[in-house]
């Protein structure tokens, strides 16, 4: 009796070696394809959280005139504790910021490390960008603290250059006063060296550095006179003290003056527009009192910034 033979081969270790890569690679897809779809399914139910929170305030605002200046376990407390308007999160989601004044709100939601406000339409991560507060004033959506970006420049005797790097001047040379008060900007650094009002220059992607315009849309919904915000020079009445003590929370941070020296630090601060006046950028000037100063000003001196949303 013959017993036949087996000549089927087996897989070499090379063979085997190209189907477990195949393999590997085959179940990476797999895990990303799943980490991509699950990463929107949470992104969507937390624009929807945010949807519904804003619809809730503005129907609070529309019954008692104001938007919720506190709120206690996500619900409305002062001016008027009211629950029908609590604020509500699905699954996972937190409400991790709301900063609340009669005429503007801020709101954030949070999903681990994912980030959504009510300001904005894109993913915001866990840094700088997660905590960079936006302020909803009417139409308007303004950055709620200074920008602070660049490295800083080592002496006010120091210009920025038109080299790629953001530069900053720093008060008094300190980093520390940066973090408090925001950088300290040329206006051509600021602007990248172009001259376009409304361009987006040093601020984040999705906004912009305010133009003339869009300060005066902003001050005439606080109270000031049309014909007033067209003035140069002190306008307005109490128009300073709102941005001071409620809506933009403006400090008084001081400005680097023509001279490289340091100036005014918690009497004077001038934030930037993108707009100019002939030859010269149109500032906003805030002091102690309650008007701002709206004039042309140096090219050279460093001042604040406040970016507003496109």
């Amino acid at each position: 009796m013959r017993i036949a033979k087996n000549n089927q081969a087996g897989f070499t270790i090379v063979e085997l070696l190209v189907v477990i890569v195949v393999i590997g690679i085959l179940a990476a897809i797999t895990a990303i394809s799943y980490s991509g779809i699950s990463k929107q399914a949470v992104i969507a139910s937390m624009k929807s959280d945010i949807a519904s929170s804003i619809r809730s305030l503005k129907l609070y605002n529309t019954e008692y005139s104001s938007y919720p200046t506190t709120l206690t376990n996500n619900c409305p407390s002062v001016p008027l504790a009211d629950d029908k308007y609590c604020l509500k999160t699905s699954g996972n989601n937190q409400l991790i910021g709301y900063t609340g004044t009669s005429k503007s709100f801020y709101l954030m939601i949070k999903n681990n490390t994912i980030c959504y406000d009510a300001a904005d339409d894109s993913e915001l991560t866990i840094n700088e960008d997660c905590i960079a507060q936006y302020i909803a004033i009417d139409n308007q959506i303004w950055m709620a603290r200074n920008l602070n970006v660049g490295t800083m420049l080592p002496n006010g005797a120091t210009l920025p250059q038109n080299n790629g790097t953001i530069e900053k001047w720093c008060y008094d040379n300190l980093e520390s006063n940066c973090t408090a008060y925001g950088g300290l900007y040329n206006w051509n650094e600021a602007m990248k060296y172009v001259t376009t009002p409304g361009s987006q220059g040093i601020c984040p992607a999705g906004s912009h550095i305010p133009t003339d315009d869009e300060w005066k849309t902003l001050e005439i919904y606080l109270g000031m006179a049309p014909t007033q915000a067209d003035a140069t020079g002190w306008r307005g009445t109490d128009q300073s003290t709102q941005l001071k003590t409620g809506y933009l929370n403006i400090l008084l941070g001081g400005f680097r003056g023509d001279s490289t020296n340091y100036v005014s630090m918690s009497a004077n601060t001038y934030l930037l527009t993108s707009s100019r006046s002939g030859s010269y950028p149109l500032y906003r000037r805030f002091t102690t009192n309650g008007t701002i100063n709206r004039s042309g000003d140096s090219n050279s001196a460093g001042f604040s910034l406040r970016c507003i949303k496109n």
